[in-house]
């Protein structure tokens, strides 16, 4: 019997983009990201994933950049000692099976809505060095906590396909309690151009489902003005990823010859400065 999705509110629905999308690949070749274990949970849950085959950008898009968080993380770990690492919205994301053993002895967090994460918990059991947060992100609660179990860490905090379906208001609540307590911290995530964040009806994937963007923005380094000890460390653009050109000769011309285009999704380094 497979697991029931119905009562999803429209944010959290969102996830099974990013997990059919995961699932998909393992069909392709090459493949630009194992995770046979995406293809075992759409499997187990009774969703309507096919739909997603009408959305062959965000197919590609959320493939390209979990593989690139994938990289982020797995050096974050490598270069630090005493690292943790913290998912925001985590959903149904599977980085720490598919990093496995590389990141075995380094404390993940994943946080998200109590819906989803008793949803989650009947899929999938955290892994040893999993814990599982049942939170809404903007909250401080679970913030307070890290911080005092964890006080001579470093963190990352990486928040992927999630800060544009909420307003900058509560973005920029995020950003600044995230820097009061985590000096030294590593903050990456995606973010859409304001362009893109007006366009949810015609998003590929998002129009698919009830959730609608309120979040884009065109200059990455405006959110440093959001904390004082928000510094840029870099972004680029999903597009100008190796393997993009699977998404169609449509998407390929865009990537090529129209800039607000090609600068409509991207990903983004921040640290805390001390």
């Amino acid at each position: 019997m497979r697991t029931s999705a119905h009562s999803f509110s429209a944010v959290c629905e969102t996830l099974f983009i990013p997990l059919y999308a995961r699932a998909r690949e393992q069909h392709q070749v090459p493949t630009l990201l194992k995770d046979p274990l995406a293809q075992e949970l759409v499997q187990k849950i009774d969703y309507d994933f096919a739909k997603f085959e009408q959305a062959p950008a965000s197919m590609t898009g959320v493939v390209l950049r979990a593989a690139y968080f994938d990289a982020i993380v797995r050096q974050f770990v490598k270069n630090h000692t005493n690292a943790v690492v913290v998912h925001l919205g985590y959903g149904l994301d599977t980085r720490c099976q598919r990093l496995g053993a590389e990141v075995a002895d380094t404390p993940f967090y994943q946080i998200d809505v109590p819906e989803v994460i008793t949803f989650r918990k009947q899929l999938l059991a955290p892994l040893a060095n999993e814990t599982y947060i049942a939170s809404c992100m903007f909250e401080t609660t679970w913030m307070e906590k890290l911080h005092k179990k964890h006080p001579r860490a470093t963190f990352a905090f990486v928040m992927e396909g999630v800060l544009m379906y909420f307003s900058p208001e509560q973005n920029q609540q995020l950003f600044a309690h995230l820097a009061q307590r985590f000096a030294g911290a590593e903050l990456h995530f995606d973010v859409i151009s304001r362009w893109l964040s007006t366009g949810s009806n015609w998003h590929d994937a998002v129009r698919l489902t009830p959730a609608q963007f309120q979040f884009g923005i065109d200059d990455d380094r405006a959110i440093e003005k959001w904390h004082t000890a928000l510094r840029y460390q870099g972004s680029c653009d999903v597009m100008s990823f190796e393997g993009w050109e699977r998404a169609g000769w449509l998407y390929w011309l865009g990537q090529q010859y129209f800039p607000v285009l090609r600068s409509a999704a991207r990903v983004v380094a921040y640290f805390v400065q001390p």
